[in-house]
């Protein structure tokens, strides 16, 4: 009997390419994942809270420093006198604008606190003697620069010094007796606070340095 073998064709014998399964997490590996993911969380968090108020305390001691700089380069560009006040009211428009009020609500300490913020501007034919401190859109024009309030939970305040106003004159000196210091605190007290002390001469510094969050 003839026996006829086929011979299979090319495409019967060609082999089908390996394709690899693609493999997901498993529940158990997901909820591992997450339970560590918020281990790490947990214990970078507290690192990160203290890094954002630390950012706050320098960028409101910068920004405070930067101010009374200004306020001296003003005075000697312009041969005039140059004031910064704490402002009456930090949401003031321009039409409105008014440093704040000498112990408001009775409260000498208010007259200390520059969280609200401050106004800076030319104060033109003022010696220091007797009133006109405060700023007055008719007879001092616009203001240099206005200053918005501290970062949440920091506070400003100063001392007797360096209370309601810092005058600078033309020569860039102070008209104080005494050196105005700032304490820039938030609640952790002098531990994370800076200072900045204003010389007569004028230039501001600032100090990691805190004696107290109340300067006197």
């Amino acid at each position: 009997m003839y026996r006829h073998e086929l011979t299979p064709s090319p495409k019967a014998v060609q082999q089908k390419p390996f394709v690899a399964r693609a493999r997901g997490f498993t529940i158990v590996e997901l909820m591992v994942t997450i339970a560590v993911s918020a281990i790490l969380l947990a214990i970078a968090a507290p690192d990160f809270g203290q890094f954002i108020r630390d950012v706050r305390i320098r960028t409101a001691t910068e920004d405070f420093t930067t101010a009374i700089a200004v306020a001296r380069t003003e005075a000697l560009k312009r041969g005039e006198t140059v004031m910064m006040c704490r402002t009456g009211d930090p949401n003031a428009s321009l039409t409105t604008l008014a440093c704040a009020a000498s112990e408001p609500n009775g409260d000498s300490n208010q007259d200390r606190d520059w969280t609200p913020g401050w106004i800076l501007y030319a104060k033109p034919g003022y010696a220091g003697a007797g009133g006109g401190a405060d700023y007055n859109r008719v007879t001092d024009g616009d203001p240099i620069m206005i200053g918005n309030p501290s970062p949440t939970g920091v506070a400003i305040m100063s001392n007797g010094a360096g209370n309601r106003w810092l005058t600078f004159f033309g020569d860039g000196s102070l008209n104080e007796t005494a050196a105005p210091v700032y304490a820039i605190c938030d609640d952790r007290g002098t531990a994370k606070g800076r200072m900045i002390t204003v010389p007569l001469v004028g230039r501001p510094h600032a100090s990691d340095t805190v004696p107290t969050c109340s300067p006197t």
